[in-house]
């Protein structure tokens, strides 16, 4: 068997809105693709906050915060319609995955985002 590592974080839809609604802080955390595609939702702020627990579930399963270099605007989370979420890494991130399978899963509440980041 492989070597793991597991990543979950949940995000509350309600303090979302309220740290979305700054624009810097957005522009320090999403990447354009992700801004522009959040904007064309219906609710954008649920969509972001699913993005942002992902990307704070991929930090903890490679198990180096925000400190070591590794900035939240270097880990795109991609999807086609219909299809599942993934990673778009930059060279930071990207590096300390590199040859491993990166797997996430989003789920929604009324009240919150949850993102499982499996690496193996």
């Amino acid at each position: 068997m492989g070597n793991f590592s597991t990543g979950i974080d949940i995000v509350s839809l309600k303090r979302a809105e309220r740290s979305f609604s700054n624009a810097r802080f957005l522009r320090s955390v999403f990447t354009d693709c992700e801004i522009k595609r959040a904007f064309s939702m219906r609710v954008p702020e649920r969509h972001l906050a699913g993005r942002f627990a992902a990307k704070e579930a991929f930090v903890k399963a490679i198990s180096k915060g925000v400190l070591s270099g590794v900035r939240l605007k270097d880990i795109e989370i991609t999807a086609m319609r219909g299809g599942p979420p993934g990673f778009k890494l930059g060279k930071g991130p990207g590096s300390l995955v590199a040859g491993r399978d990166v797997h996430l899963s989003l789920s929604y509440t009324s009240d919150f985002a949850i993102a499982l980041v499996v690496i193996g």
